[in-house]
């Protein structure tokens, strides 16, 4: 009978601690944990910008991208895929994306050459 009892306060105690998880982190809205979106943003205009030859750049990523940001927003740096160059989006508290753009780097510095904004 013990013995019974050993095993089911065993196999009582592992259902408890499986049926907790590990609460250690932070859990977290999906809305804000996931991967930062347009929101409702339907129509996004994009502007190509064309430097002349040997055109002077930004000394940092940050200064090149600082015309773009507004208070309290966020940079999230979506890496290069194939086909895709990387981009830099600015984001909100709410992980809208508000400001999406493509900067280059050559022996003059920092440029952006490609940006992407909510039409509306």
């Amino acid at each position: 009978m013990s013995r019974l009892l050993a095993i089911a306060a065993a196999v009582t105690l592992g259902v408890t601690l499986v049926g907790c998880g590990d609460a250690s982190g932070p859990r977290l809205d999906p809305d804000v944990a996931g991967a930062p979106a347009w929101g409702g943003c339907r129509d996004r205009s994009v502007g190509f910008l064309d430097y002349a030859v040997g055109a002077r750049g930004e000394p940092t990523v940050r200064a090149a991208l600082a015309p773009y940001r507004t208070d309290g927003d966020h940079v999230v740096v979506v890496p290069a895929r194939p086909h895709q160059n990387r981009r830099w989006l600015l984001v909100d508290d709410a992980n809208l994306i508000h400001t999406s753009l493509e900067v280059e780097h050559d022996r003059h510095g920092w440029l952006v050459g490609l940006v992407e904004r909510c039409a509306h």
